[in-house]
């Protein structure tokens, strides 16, 4: 097994070896388990990219299935493969991954999800262009893997591909003007570390615990283009979590982009609108969790009382979406669901 936390010396070697290769040496994670009928594919998506500088590490979380066999199929020497004794959790093999890592930057790739050819170019054009950058954002198209349908992601009608301010693109981002997910950002992979890696108390929202905040500390790249698939199913370990969890994680991830925004955000009345938006965007996203409630069968007497009882998380939501929740807390199930087919549309993704 080839795990070892983060300590100095690993920091030390790490950066040793990026600095041999051209900056910078990007590191493409892939985090696996049970899922070697999937697996292949991202993995070959990952060594198509066209920027030559990186590798792809992946993390078997001891998966019981054919994972170890797949593996052994490649032969490319830009494949580095770690595998745990034990399973040790979803998020805890995130922070193998970055732990192993050896890129100045670091991309983590679900095992479902895909990533364009041009991705790490795309990024490393920006990155050259403001080297250290600590982060750069592209968009996502969205697969529902149930429904066998790919929606393209909402592309940003004010922010261009480029340098930008980090506060520009999270405002875009909780605003529902862009869409993002883990597999399309690039981040610096030593700020992470030092940030604490990926936060394992967060289990629906750690992603944009780990990558939402490193756009308040300044400038931050953007490619306001599709670089990448995310797929999300209904059997997932996040979409198995109660709404009740759901609730409470999207809170926490928006009070600490808010703690973040008080502490790195001079400006008194940016701080303020980026505190507002992240507050409403995951009470937003807490609505969408209890209409999902009440689609899958809930009473709206059961609903209502959830919502009642996380009225303080769902607090500064839209008008637009209050409205949006009692249409679907009034509509019977059996029409609701009648009405979802005839939309013929994926669902709208959470988070």
């Amino acid at each position: 097994m080839e795990f070892s936390p983060a300590s100095s010396t690993n920091r030390a070697v790490n950066s040793a070896l990026s600095a041999k290769k051209d900056y910078p040496y990007v590191t493409i994670a892939i985090p696996t388990y049970n899922r070697a009928a999937l697996l292949r594919g991202c993995i070959a998506s990952a060594l198509a990219q066209t920027y030559p500088h990186f590798e792809v590490l992946v993390s078997n979380n001891a998966s019981p299935d054919d994972t170890a066999q797949i593996l052994s199929e490649f032969g490319d020497l830009r494949l580095r493969v770690i595998t745990q004794e034990t399973n040790i959790g979803l998020l805890p093999n995130w922070n193998a991954c970055l732990a192993n890592a050896r890129g100045d930057y670091i991309i983590f790739v679900s095992d479902d999800d895909r990533i364009m050819p041009a991705l790490l170019e795309r990024c490393v054009t920006l990155i050259r262009q403001h080297p250290q950058l600590p982060i750069v954002i592209t968009l996502s198209n969205l697969h529902a893997a149930s429904l066998g349908q790919t929606r393209s992601p909402r592309v940003s009608r004010t922010l261009d591909t480029g340098i930008r301010d980090g506060t520009a693109i999270l405002n875009a981002f909780l605003t529902d003007q862009i869409t993002v997910n883990m597999c399309g950002v690039v981040m610096r992979t030593a700020l992470l570390r030092e940030r604490g890696g990926i936060p394992l108390d967060l289990p629906h929202t750690a992603d944009v615990a780990a990558w939402a905040p490193l756009l308040l500390l300044g400038k931050a790249g953007l490619v306001n283009e599709a670089c990448a698939t995310y797929t999300y199913h209904d059997d997932s370990e996040t979409a198995r979590l109660g709404v009740e969890r759901l609730l409470h994680d999207g809170r926490k991830v928006a009070d600490l982009i808010a703690h973040t925004a008080e502490t790195c955000v001079q400006d008194t009345q940016l701080r303020k609108t980026i505190q507002l938006q992240a507050w409403r965007c995951f009470a937003r996203r807490g609505l969408i969790a209890l209409t999902d409630v009440r689609r899958n069968g809930a009473s709206m007497l059961d609903m209502l009382s959830m919502a009642w009882h996380f009225r303080r998380d769902l607090h500064g939501v839209s008008l637009q979406a209050v409205l949006r929740f009692v249409v679907v807390a009034l509509c019977p199930p059996l029409l609701a669901a009648r009405l979802r087919r005839l939309r013929r549309g994926t669902p709208e993704q959470l988070a």
